[in-house]
C-alpha cells in the first residue's frame, strides 16, 4: 500500500511526547513490511533541528515533509500553526495514496489533509491520541468547540475509522456520538530499542549528584500541569518524613510548569530532595538507574513511560485515570493509585522501596505482558488489517 502518515510531531521532536513516536514507530514498521510511506508533519519543535522544510526528505528509508509554519514570518504573534506550503503538495499529490493514517484532528494539518481526501475520494484513518473529549480537566475546551464548528466536525464524519487505545476513550468517543462501530481499540507499542542505553548502571546517579544508597524516584515527561507532577511532590513531601535518603528526580521537557513547581518544593522545605534535570533523550539511562517510577497524571489516554520503565526494570505506580493503569491492571505490574490520593501514593512509595522482590516480581510480569500485546509489530499488524476494511 501507499499510505501518508500526518502528524503535527515527528522525529526528532521527540520531547513533544507521545504522538511523535507513535506515528514514527507505526511510519517505520509499515515501511519495514513493505509498504510506501509519507509522512506530513511540521517542523514545530521546542528546541531548533535546522531541517529544511517544503521538500522531502529521506528520513529512515521514508518520504518525510517538516511544512514551515507561517508563524516564522510573523515572531512574537499568536498565530496557530499554519503549514501554509501543505495545500500545494497536497493539491498534488494527495490523490496517489492508497490510505491516510491521521495523527490528532483538530490541527490545521489535518484539516487541509482531511479537505483534499474528501476532494479526491481517499479513505482516511483518525487516531485522536486522547484528544477528542472537551472537558476542564483538558482545558480549551472553547477553541475546540470553535474548531470543531469550523473543521472538526467534518474530520470526524469523513473518518472511514476511529483508533482509539483503551475502552476509556472508546467510550469518550461513543458519548461525543461517534457510531461503535467505526471505532478500533489499538494500543500504542512499545520499544525495546528506545530504552536502550549505552550508559553504565550508576551513571545516571552520578549526572544528578546522587549517593549509591539513596532511593531514587523517578519522573520522566512533560513538566505540564496536566501531569500531576504537583500530586507526587506533595505525597513525595510525606514520604521523606520517614525514608530521608529518598530523591525526587524530575526529567522532561518544560511547558510552563517549571517554576511554580520550584516554589512549591522551596516551600515544603525538600529543596535538597528533589532534582530538576530538563529533557533527556536517553531514557534508559535513567530508567536503569530507577528503584521507581511514577507516573502520576491527571488524565492520559496512554502513557508509554510506565511500560517503558518495566522494560528497563523499574517498578512503576500509575495514577488510576492515566490510560496505562487499565493496562497495569490487567497485566498485574504495578500498582495504581487515584489521582490526589496523597495518603495512598505515599504509603505505595513506600512499599515499592521497602520490598524491592515485589517489585522485580511485577516488573517479570509487566516485561512478560509487554512482549506478548504490547510490540509495535504486533501493533501495526492491527493497523494493517484496519487500513484494509478502509480499501
Amino acid at each position: 500500500m501507499k499510505i501518508l502518515q500526518v502528524t503535527p510531531f515527528f522525529k526528532p521532536s521527540w520531547e513533544s511526547g507521545g504522538v511523535a513516536r507513535a506515528a514514527y514507530e507505526i511510519s517505520q514498521r509499515l515501511r519495514r513490511a513493505g509498504h510506501d510511506v509519507t509522512v506530513y508533519t511540521t517542523n514545530r519543535s521546542t528546541y531548533p533541528t535546522g531541517l529544511p522544510t517544503n521538500r522531502p526528505l529521506n528520513v529512515d528509508g521514508m518520504k518525510v515533509y517538516y511544512f514551515e509554519n507561517l508563524r516564522k514570518y510573523f515572531p512574537g504573534t499568536a498565530l496557530p500553526i499554519v503549514p501554509y506550503y501543505l495545500p500545494f503538495v497536497a493539491h498534488r499529490d494527495l490523490q496517489n495514496y492508497d490510505i491516510i493514517h491521521i495523527h490528532e484532528h483538530r490541527t490545521l494539518l489535518a484539516a487541509m489533509v482531511s479537505h483534499y481526501a474528501r476532494e479526491y475520494g481517499v479513505p482516511y484513518v483518525l487516531q485522536p491520541h486522547g484528544s477528542l473529549p472537551k472537558n476542564k480537566t483538558l482545558g480549551k475546551a472553547k477553541v475546540k468547540n470553535i474548531f470543531d464548528f469550523v473543521f472538526g466536525s467534518a474530520i470526524l464524519d469523513a473518518a472511514s475509522r476511529l483508533i482509539v487505545m483503551n475502552s476509556m476513550e472508546k467510550e469518550q468517543n461513543v458519548m461525543m456520538g461517534i457510531h461503535e462501530d467505526k471505532i478500533a481499540v489499538i494500543p500504542n507499542g512499545i520499544s525495546r530499542e528506545r530504552c536502550a542505553t549505552t550508559k553504565s548502571k550508576g551513571e545516571f546517579r552520578k549526572f544528578c549528584g546522587i549517593e549509591n544508597g539513596s532511593s531514587l524516584v523517578l519522573y520522566l515527561g512533560r513538566i505540564d500541569r496536566i501531569k500531576g507532577i504537583d500530586f507526587l511532590i506533595e505525597a513525595f513531601h510525606r514520604l521523606v518524613q520517614e525514608q530521608t535518603d529518598a530523591i525526587l528526580v524530575i526529567v522532561g521537557p518544560e511547558w510552563g510548569y517549571k517554576r511554580e513547581l520550584e516554589e512549591r518544593v522551596r516551600a515544603l522545605g525538600i529543596q535538597d530532595r528533589v532534582r530538576f534535570v530538563g529533557y533527556i533523550d536517553d531514557v534508559g539511562f535513567a530508567y536503569q538507574d530507577a528503584d521507581l517510577l511514577v507516573y502520576p497524571g491527571k488524565y492520559e489516554i496512554f502513557g508509554l513511560v510506565p511500560f517503558e520503565a518495566i522494560i528497563s526494570g523499574t517498578p512503576v505506580i500509575v495514577t488510576e485515570d492515566n490510560g496505562s493503569g487499565d493496562l497495569i491492571r490487567e497485566g498485574d505490574c504495578g500498582l495504581t493509585v487515584r489521582y490526589g490520593d496523597c495518603a495512598d501514593l505515599t504509603k505505595k512509595m513506600a512499599f515499592c522501596l521497602e520490598n524491592p522482590g515485589e517489585g522485580r516480581k511485577m516488573v517479570q510480569r509487566g516485561q512478560e505482558f509487554v512482549r506478548k500485546n504490547l510490540t509495535w509489530d504486533r501493533i501495526v499488524e492491527k493497523l494493517e488489517q484496519e487500513y484494509r476494511k478502509c480499501l
